[in-house]
């Protein structure tokens, strides 16, 4: 696997394009597969003080493209994701062993802190906070997710589209789902789901 180490910007789209398929669902079935053992988790993420450190399109850019790098490193299929300044969502298919979402997130923040420090000059300062996950084990609870992740940039009022927010999966699953699925996933009502989005 290639190395994001002083690649930016360019580079990281060239490299998450390469991942991209992946370590991403193609979306050819209904969602019905998708309970097994193994299990579908949402994670969010949040920066340390909710502080906007992934501020421009580049910084967006290079956490976007560790997490695309790491999911596939780790074998988990991304389903749904939203990256933001200072916070991410993205729900994903665990591998057989599910206790590696530790070990992806670990690195995953190990790495965009000390790439983001290097790029900023400001070695050893603390760039996330916590992260939290839930596995989704009924199929209501899966599709109002789905739809809350892959809409939450217009949520959070940055677009009034989310297929026009580059850093979330909105576009993508456009493209690559089925139109019953899309359908399905688009007028599913999030008013009752409860995630910890206050940034």
């Amino acid at each position: 696997m290639r190395k994001t180490t002083n690649m930016f910007p360019e580079d990281l789209k060239i490299l998450a394009n390469e991942i991209q398929n992946n370590s991403m669902t193609m979306w050819l079935h209904s969602p019905s597969h998708l309970f097994n053992a193994q299990g579908s988790y949402m994670v969010t993420a949040a920066t340390l003080n909710k502080q906007h450190f992934f501020r421009n399109n580049p910084y967006l850019e290079l956490l976007q493209t560790h997490l695309f790098q790491l999911a596939s490193h780790y074998n988990w299929c991304l389903e749904a994701w939203a990256i933001f300044p200072n916070h991410y969502h993205f729900i994903a298919q665990s591998p057989s062993d599910p206790t590696t979402l530790r070990q992806l997130l670990t690195h995953l923040h190990a790495n965009t802190a000390r790439e983001l420090n290097r790029l900023e000059q400001t070695p050893g300062r603390k760039v996330w906070y916590q992260y939290w996950d839930t596995q989704l084990t009924f199929e209501k609870s899966y599709l109002a997710r789905l739809n809350y992740v892959i809409n939450n940039p217009v949520r959070h009022k940055i677009v009034q589209n989310a297929e026009d927010y580059p850093w979330c999966s909105a576009k993508w699953f456009a493209q690559n789902a089925t139109p019953t699925h899309y359908k399905t996933v688009s007028n599913f009502k999030t008013d009752t789901v409860q995630v910890i989005d206050d940034f």
